[in-house]
């Protein structure tokens, strides 16, 4: 059997990383692969009982102890708990300090980009492209989940492009579904509610998402905005400062917080439109998710372009120059939703079983 060790850096659910690593560890024959995970954060709602109970181990070094001795010194341990065949490091982490030290070992290393940009700021982005230049050169293979975070991350160096997958029957639109949620927030039918679906972050830029709704309701009340996520502890300052910003714009009865949900699949079926104005990402499972589920998206301009499979997906760029741009389309795109979607995404390169032999082939598999 052939033993990954998977450098995710966390098991919480919310995180988009872990999503695409489970989405694989569900379906992957786990009789000749097997996952365990090395990590620094559990996250509230995690994955653990369901990596034991697929066999998988998980191993945690606490954030205190984030020293390189300590991380090279965990990083050791593990690795002579068992045999590993390949470290699949999902960069960018504290982990890539130590693939070089998985190279000596003579252990196939994975490196897997998952975003497009090195940091939401310039100093943070020199820091991690000095950190990420291991990658270059102890990179066994390297991945990305598209080609914007391909060269982002690799620059010159070649890689090979695997998106990400889901699990897209279980995203296929329900008007049941539809009426349970909106009915739980109180929407009437006449409400025109739009999603935006993910951690509570500068990166995911929920501020931009406030100002174009503030713009909206000046001609229409019943504009709705559903945050779908939380905020960690990182996310505190920036979530204050919604919460401020909804006071100013007199947007409370116009934006709902729903909080971490565990059943996000159902909550697009309850959209109108889905908005990701994200300053940078890799490869949004969101909107893969929401594709599948037919409802319209208009995506930031940084997002790639592959992600386009229905015809109810639009890209803008994220700026106040924009706004004018991104309450006109939404006007335009809300209600369109797309009702042969499931079809439409099994029939590109997000279909799960082209997806899963790409992963088995990363394995020798």
């Amino acid at each position: 059997m052939i033993r990954v060790l998977q450098l995710t850096d966390t098991i919480e659910k919310r995180n988009g990383r872990m999503s695409v690593v489970m989405n694989i560890y569900r379906k992957i024959d786990r009789n000749k692969v097997q996952f365990d995970f090395l990590v620094t954060d559990y996250g509230c709602e995690n994955y653990y009982d369901e990596i034991t109970r697929l066999g998988g181990n998980v191993y945690f070094l606490p954030c205190e102890k984030l020293s390189l001795k300590e991380i090279k010194k965990t990083f050791f341990k593990v690795l002579n708990l068992r045999k590993y065949d390949y470290v699949h490091y999902h960069a960018l982490s504290k982990w890539g300090e130590c693939i070089s030290y998985a190279k000596r070992l003579n252990i196939n290393v994975i490196v897997h980009s998952h975003a497009t940009k090195m940091s939401d700021t310039f100093i943070k982005s020199i820091r991690n492209r000095l950190f990420s230049l291991n990658t270059l050169s102890c990179a066994d293979k390297r991945v990305a989940v598209s080609p914007e975070a391909g060269r982002e991350l690799f620059l010159w160096e070649k890689f090979t492009y695997i998106p990400n997958m889901i699990d897209y029957d279980k995203f296929k639109y329900s008007n049941i579904t539809r009426n349970k949620i909106r009915e739980k927030y109180n929407f009437s039918n006449d409400d025109k509610v739009i999603g935006i679906v993910g951690r509570i972050s500068k990166q995911k830029n929920q501020k931009f998402a406030l100002a174009v709704l503030r713009q909206l309701i000046k001609e229409n009340k019943n504009y709705k905005l559903l945050v779908i996520g939380e905020y960690d502890d990182k996310g505190k300052k920036y979530f204050q400062m919604l919460k401020s910003l909804i006071r100013k714009y007199g947007l409370e009865r116009n934006v709902i917080f729903t909080g971490m949900v565990l059943n996000v699949w159902e909550y697009y079926s309850s959209l109108d439109l889905l908005w990701i104005p994200s300053l940078y990402e890799g490869m949004p499972t969101v909107a893969i998710e929401a594709e599948a589920n037919g409802v319209p998206i208009i995506l930031s301009s940084q997002i790639t372009k592959s992600l386009k499979i229905n015809g109810n997906v639009s890209y803008l760029k994220v700026n106040n120059c924009s706004l004018g741009s991104w309450v006109s389309l939404s006007k335009r795109q809300i209600n369109s939703r797309e009702f042969n979607s499931i079809s439409n995404v099994k029939e590109t390169i997000f279909n799960s079983k082209r997806v899963l032999t790409q992963w088995m082939r990363l394995y020798g598999l």
